[in-house]
């Protein structure tokens, strides 16, 4: 006789509707949600999981209540990251009140980082440490059975008697290609779509993962907090297209944004992922993230001939001080030559930089916007440094007393309007912001910047993404 599967609900939290900026642009697939719910049903038929994106269905705490009662899971895991914490923590407290006997589970980089504060949240009563996939299956398994939750690693959970208890951290999956691809049909795909600065204008997009962590230890990375200091696993490039395909195939995928730290970095890899892809001619775009150590000639022409139409690079900062500070090891002769090589192969080339960093003076700052003119790639991304619990910036940050006391966890995000979470001695949180505000409108409301853009209008999905990147760019660059 056939078990009734017990009903497991994964929630991506309504960040933007309660702390984030309206209209800031884009909106990705929860992922990590889609491959706990892959990883779940194809090793277990005694679990029904499914997924409620809250955040792009804009659904009210209200709606998420209501989605609750009528579909009756008998538990309901959260994902969190640092700026939705504050929106996590009170979901979690309606949900404990309308649902006191329904257990939550939470997981993601802040609970990761702070599992006993997590315990401490009303409703939560197990957290989810770092890859989650096989922790997860162990917890389903141990609240259907009832088995003993201090041999399961990787969690951290609150007994009877309400005590937290915080198990071994399990060790990393070392096949990648074991894990079946997220569970993109239990998503509404429909409104997933890209922001303008990473919008090719080609159709529908799709988010991929094709490794996790990173080589490199940058010290304000949540990488290392999740997948551990310089590791990284790289699925084969025969998972990548078999992915790709089935993307095209049932979505009629046009474009693909790669979400790897660092996508190129395997030569042998993205050779056979380029050459995959032009054997099977698939008339798509792409786009990826990369470091500027890894760009050269060679990769560059297979990318372009593959149908690449864009690299972000992650540079941070024109401070050799700053980038030493923040160990990210890059050398400033190959930051010059990787945007060469790409205008050469023409690859458009976005940048993200970061303003507040320890250390950070008047001076430093006036280096990074010299940096980011002079490299004149046709995006730059400008944040506020953040940082985020787990992270090396983050325990600098508070052992030098520069955490802001008032802060709260919707002000970590990379993209706001409130004030820095850090005050620095001779830079205060208001005037971090004022320079970011200020460096976005140094770059973009140059005239040979604008009318570069405006020669480069090739479709109407050309104007579409100026316009939204305009008004994002009001946005986050107005004064309050």
């Amino acid at each position: 006789m056939n078990q009734v599967p017990m009903k497991v609900l994964l929630i991506s939290p309504p960040f933007t509707m309660y702390a984030g900026i309206k209209g800031h642009g884009g909106l990705s697939a929860p992922l990590n949600l889609g491959y706990l719910t892959s990883y779940v049903m194809a090793r277990s038929d005694l679990f029904d999981v499914s997924i409620l994106d809250a955040e792009a269905l804009e659904l009210t705490y209200e709606k998420v209540i209501e989605h609750i009662r009528k579909e009756h899971p008998s538990l309901v895991g959260i994902t969190s990251t640092t700026p939705s914490f504050g929106v996590i923590m009170a979901l979690c407290s309606r949900i404990h009140q309308a649902c006191p006997g329904l257990p939550i589970v939470l997981g993601g980089s802040h609970v990761t980082a702070l599992p006993e504060d997590a315990l401490k949240i009303d409703g939560v009563k197990y957290v989810v440490i770092g890859e989650g996939e096989e922790t997860f299956l162990e917890l389903l398994m141990a609240v259907r059975n009832g088995g003993a939750l201090s041999s399961i690693k990787g969690l951290a959970f609150k007994d009877k008697d309400g005590v937290p208890h915080v198990n071994l951290r399990r060790d990393l999956i070392e096949d990648l290609d074991s894990i079946p691809m997220p569970a993109r049909d239990r998503m509404p795909f429909h409104l997933y779509f890209s922001p303008p600065t990473k919008s090719l204008g080609m159709g529908k997009v799709v988010t991929m993962l094709t490794s996790r962590g990173c080589p490199f230890s940058c010290h304000y990375c949540i990488s290392s907090v999740m997948w551990g200091k310089g590791s990284i696993r790289y699925r084969s490039a025969k998972s990548v297209l078999a992915e790709m395909e089935f993307c095209i195939r049932e979505y009629g995928a046009a474009e693909f944004n790669f979400h790897d730290d660092l996508f190129i970095a395997d030569k042998k890899r993205l050779k056979e992922i380029c050459d995959g892809i032009r054997a099977n001619n698939w008339k798509i775009g792409w786009i990826c993230m990369a470091r500027v150590d890894f760009m050269d000639e060679e990769r560059a022409e297979w990318m372009k001939l593959a149908g690449c139409r864009k690299i972000a690079f992650g540079i941070e900062s024109g401070s050799e001080t700053i980038l030493k500070g923040m160990n990210k090891r890059l050398d400033p002769a190959k930051i010059q030559r990787a945007f060469t090589i790409c205008r050469k192969y023409g690859i458009k080339t976005g940048a993200s930089f970061m303003i507040g960093y320890l250390d950070e003076t008047e001076g430093t700052i006036k280096e990074t916007i010299a940096l980011m003119k002079k490299l004149s790639p046709d995006t730059v991304s400008i944040f506020q440094a953040s940082p985020y619990p787990g992270t090396q910036f983050y325990i600098e940050a508070g052992k030098r007393g520069y955490l802001r006391k008032d802060a709260r966890w919707e002000d970590y995000a990379l993209v706001t309007n409130s004030r820095s979470v850090l005050d620095l001695p001779n830079m205060p949180s208001d005037r971090i912001r004022y320079w970011v505000k200020l460096a976005y409108r140094q770059f973009y409301l140059r005239p040979g910047y604008i009318l570069s853009q405006l020669a480069g209008i090739k479709s109407f999905e050309d104007v579409k993404n100026m316009f939204l990147g305009a008004k994002i760019l009001f946005n986050v660059s107005r004064n309050h």
